[in-house]
């Protein structure tokens, strides 16, 4: 499986999933010839889970000039709405997208608002 996304938008707009180059191609050239720059990604198909379901961990980080790399210690967990399923074609198992997540139905069912400190 793959995602594609617009290179020049954030947020979660514009991500696809697919499941192979000639569904990429099509979308990209045929669909969507307006969008120039793409971003295309290989997707993590056996990602680790947090009670079933997807999540991305959000930290912050310094790197300076002579390449010293410092953590900020609080971050968080964004965690996805539903089980994850790799057949599944809802985004909202695939994704954690805060701006994508409070659109769906399962929001915050199991954290408040899909994210957990550390």
């Amino acid at each position: 499986m793959w995602l594609v996304k617009p290179a020049s938008l954030n947020q979660g707009r514009g991500i696809e999933i697919f499941r192979n180059l000639r569904d990429i191609n099509d979308f990209i050239f045929h669909k969507n010839p307006q969008t120039k720059s793409w971003v295309v990604q290989k997707y993590v198909e056996k990602p680790f889970l947090f009670n079933g379901r997807k999540f991305d961990i959000r930290v912050w980080a310094v790197v300076t000039d002579d390449f010293r790399i410092y953590f900020y210690k609080p971050g968080y967990l964004r965690t996805s709405s539903a089980e994850y399923n790799l057949k599944a074609k809802d985004n909202y198992v695939h994704l954690t997208n805060q701006c994508l997540q409070v659109k769906g139905e399962g929001y915050a069912q199991h954290e408040e608002g899909n994210t957990l400190n550390y």
